[in-house]
């Protein structure tokens, strides 16, 4: 139900979604499945390939596996490229729950050339010190977030989103830095979604924060035709066929 190119991983869940039933498929024919550990990264090399450039695997994990997940990658051509690591046991889903936030600003976003610039500002150095900054606050933000120090977290993921805008001015519209201004002013953080340049803002904070942010986004997206916020909650269950 969400908006067509809102960078919340559509197309990597639909994607999860028909190779999982075409696995039943095959089983039901009698022909074997594949171990569903492939179903993601097959996914992933299917979307790549379409796209023509290169692109993440995170949201076809999510897809596949559901929950709330730190994934640490080890390089492709291991036996085992990532490991998986739960932040939040499926019991606890309604706390994050009452915690975040999600807004669809009303453009679709435009990932590709806001990627091709991250990546080649990494390839020849210009923004080099800013990824190792980009590393040290999302390892920050997973250990504050298993923890549940909402307040160290928040601050972690303002720090990103700070180093990204540095990057790449454009990967937030006005009406994304203003969503991203009033959250930081009810002491919460907001990031963009997937590479961003249009798409959807998250909101993270603690529940107070969050109440009191929901209506001053309200106003805010009232401003653009087709901006809204969205109804969500955590998925803990992943791919169910």
């Amino acid at each position: 139900a969400s908006p067509p190119r809102s960078a919340l991983g559509g197309s990597s869940s639909a994607a999860v979604a028909v190779i999982g039933a075409f696995n039943r498929l095959l089983s039901l024919a009698g022909a074997g499945e594949i171990n569903p550990d492939l179903i993601p990264a097959l996914a992933h090399a299917l979307e790549e390939t379409v796209a023509g450039v290169p692109c993440g695997c995170q949201d076809q994990m999510a897809a596949a596996y559901g929950g709330v997940h730190a994934w640490h990658w080890k390089g492709v051509g291991r036996d085992r490229w990532y490991e998986r690591e739960s932040l939040l046991e499926p019991r606890k889903a309604e706390w994050l729950n009452e915690r975040m936030l999600v807004a669809y600003c009303g453009i679709p976003h435009e990932s590709a050339d806001i990627n091709s610039r991250w990546i080649r500002g990494f390839i020849d150095g210009t923004f080099r010190k800013q990824w190792v900054d980009i590393i040290a606050s999302t390892h920050g933000f997973i250990r504050a977030f298993k923890a549940g120090d909402v307040p160290s977290a928040v601050r972690q993921m303002q720090r990103e989103t700070a180093i990204r805008r540095e990057i790449t001015p454009d990967v937030l519209d006005h009406i994304g830095g203003k969503l991203v201004s009033v959250a930081e002013a009810a002491h919460c953080a907001a990031r963009f979604t997937g590479a961003g340049g249009g798409g959807c803002i998250w909101a993270f904070g603690e529940p107070a924060g969050i109440a009191s942010l929901k209506p001053e986004w309200e106003k805010i997206l009232d401003s653009r035709n087709g901006a809204r916020l969205l109804q969500t909650s955590v998925d803990m269950a992943g791919l169910t066929v």
